[in-house]
């Protein structure tokens, strides 16, 4: 029997999702507790048999989206617990705690940076961008269709496969190309050179801004064409529940700039973005709470995510969990934190509301070994089951 996921089959999961979007206290926490590691190695299974995790230049033809769910498809018991310790960076989330089973096109891979022309390239199994090999003017005066570009139609092709081959076992998400504009100008122009622009440069930035944001809004709008409705709704790249489709950016860079840089040159931009689905979530890390404050009243920007790494001590750690106190006044929150603790993490949530709040609590692998069986966020959804087999979580129906 095909297997599919429904509103009864996540359960109350789907109320406590919809009760943080909005900001109401129905919704309690959302909870989920995973091991802490860096970027893992991947490698590329290639049609006529091979695979790659070496490349001076990656092109289109070297990734195969069939070949790549393949391998998902043949995971047994042990290559399931592999897959959660690579965080979500290969292809799918198996699901854990209240956070849903995700798939995605390929989550490492710089999608965007690449459509723009930049050149990516693959060492010991870790894929990189690299800033564009010519004038970033070309960039700016390039005035052809996204529609054409190799890049831009495999990141559909993916789409389309997973839609088509993992849409009953996952839910499956548009978000993995969160890149934000700045970010992206950044990547074309290389940082120091677009540290420069910003103070030297304001109208070639925007011009090349532009291009970049217009790249974003196209991958969107055709990425969205392709996913179906659905009356069981939708995911983003953290995991979480939404009865709309979802777009998801980032700021990064603007981690690097001034409130006022950001919020005169970047965030019209950023705003566009937000408006391109009728949920939008924005990701910041906590060296950038900076920006957090023009952020917070936005109203076309429904939840904001933080990534807590490291976490701070003294007064920093005062000033962050105060922005985090701000934030949850006004939007709900996505908050990543990585501690060496479970007392740490546990004192951090006794400070923060308890509504509108996905917090995902990230330690290391000795400690999570040693975490209860009932700690929260830690139950699979898939441990024991058939691997993609979503319909039998009992504990997670009404």
């Amino acid at each position: 029997m095909e297997l599919s996921i429904s509103v009864e089959h996540v359960g109350h999961m789907v109320e406590r999702h919809a009760a943080f979007w909005s900001h109401t206290e129905g919704g309690a926490v959302l909870r989920y507790t995973g091991i802490y590691s860096q970027s893992s190695a991947i490698s590329l299974p290639q049609p006529g048999g091979g695979e790659i995790t070496e490349s001076e230049r990656l092109e289109p033809q070297m990734i195969s989206p069939d070949g790549l769910i393949k391998v998902v498809e043949s995971y047994d018991q042990d290559q399931l617990d592999a897959a959660l310790a690579l965080n979500g960076e290969y292809l799918v989330n198996v699901g854990q705690g209240d956070f849903l089973p995700l798939a995605m096109p390929l989550m490492k891979f710089p999608w965007l940076e690449a459509i723009l022309g930049c050149p990516i390239r693959m060492t010991e199994g870790q894929i990189w961008d690299a800033k564009f090999p010519g004038d970033p003017e070309q960039v700016v005066s390039d005035k052809s269709s996204f529609d054409s570009n190799p890049w831009f139609q495999l990141y559909l092709e993916f789409l389309k496969v997973l839609q088509n081959r993992l849409s009953g076992r996952f839910f499956v998400s548009t978000s993995s190309n969160q890149r934000g504009a700045s970010d992206l100008v950044a990547a074309v122009m290389g940082v120091q050179e677009a540290i420069l622009g910003w103070l030297d440069s304001p109208g070639f930035m925007s011009r090349l801004l532009r291009r970049c944001t217009d790249a974003i809004l196209a991958l969107v709008e055709a990425s969205n064409s392709i996913i179906e409705t659905s009356e069981n709704g939708y995911a983003c790249k953290w995991g979480l529940w939404s009865p709309e489709k979802v777009v998801a950016t980032q700021e990064d860079h603007s981690s690097l700039l001034s409130p006022e840089i950001y919020q005169e040159q970047i965030l019209p931009y950023d705003r566009e973005v937000f408006r391109s689905s009728p949920r939008s979530i924005i990701h910041l890390h906590n060296n950038g709470l900076h920006q957090a404050p023009a952020l917070m009243d936005i109203p076309e920007l429904d939840a904001i995510q933080v990534w807590m790494d490291p976490y701070p001590d003294g007064d920093r750690r005062e000033y962050e969990i105060t922005m985090l106190q701000r934030i949850m006044e006004r939007k709900p929150l996505i908050l990543d934190v990585y501690l060496p603790s479970l007392e740490q993490g546990d004192r951090l949530l006794e400070q923060l509301p308890q509504r509108g709040l996905f917090y995902k609590l990230w330690v290391d692998p000795a400690v999570y070994d040693s975490l209860p069986d009932d700690y929260p966020g830690t139950d699979l959804w898939l441990r024991g089951l058939a691997v993609f087999d979503v319909t039998g979580v009992n504990k997670l129906d009404p």
